[in-house]
């Protein structure tokens, strides 16, 4: 595996599989750097340029799955940029290869919390307390967070995580990601 992975979940069947396929390729065409694209995933379906890690035996269900970016096994000592499966990819991805540090999250404003994990970034290595602090208290951060999700959870794990929006070329989230459901870019 190369020391920079860029990561997805897949996890239950009503997420259609080639919505990993679509970021496979969009990833291919706007990272010129080498890395390693891995899909977190309880489903059985494959494909190639994608290598994948089945997450099931966490026994996680629904969006609680994103809580595995953390799991420190899985990604070694390498850098990890995490993306939603519907992310729209349209420009150069490298400046998240490059944000510097433990983590980082995006920044919301909109909506209940401040964190949105639609994209994080972990330092090589790093992280791994939120991993070990969300399994230690499983069940009550579950409940706690059962109406705001991972990453109010995320959160309350790591309060002070830098945002990327502040990491990154102000147009990045306008000229280089774009989400569906959220417009990052209005979120400092």
């Amino acid at each position: 595996m190369s020391g920079l992975i860029v990561a997805c979940i897949r996890a239950s069947e009503s997420v259609p599989f080639d919505l990993v396929t679509t970021l496979r390729n969009r990833v291919a065409k706007n990272l010129p750097l080498p890395y390693t694209m891995v899909c977190l995933t309880d489903q059985p379906e494959r494909c190639s340029d994608v290598t994948f890690v089945d997450i099931s035996a966490f026994d996680l269900m629904g969006w609680w799955n994103k809580m595995v970016v953390f799991e420190p096994l899985w990604r070694g000592r390498a850098n990890v940029i995490y993306l939603d499966l519907d992310i729209d990819i349209v420009g150069d991805l490298s400046p998240l290869a490059d944000v510097p540090g433990e983590f980082a999250i995006l920044s919301q404003k909109h909506v209940a919390g401040r964190y949105n994990s639609a994209v994080m970034v972990l330092g090589g290595g790093m992280g791994n307390f939120v991993w070990h602090g969300f399994e230690r208290r499983r069940e009550l951060l579950r409940m706690t967070h059962r109406l705001a999700g991972p990453s109010s959870c995320i959160e309350e794990l790591y309060p002070s995580a830098p945002f990327l929006q502040r990491l990154l070329p102000p147009d990045f989230f306008e000229n280089h990601l774009r989400w569906s459901r959220l417009d990052a870019r209005r979120s400092l």
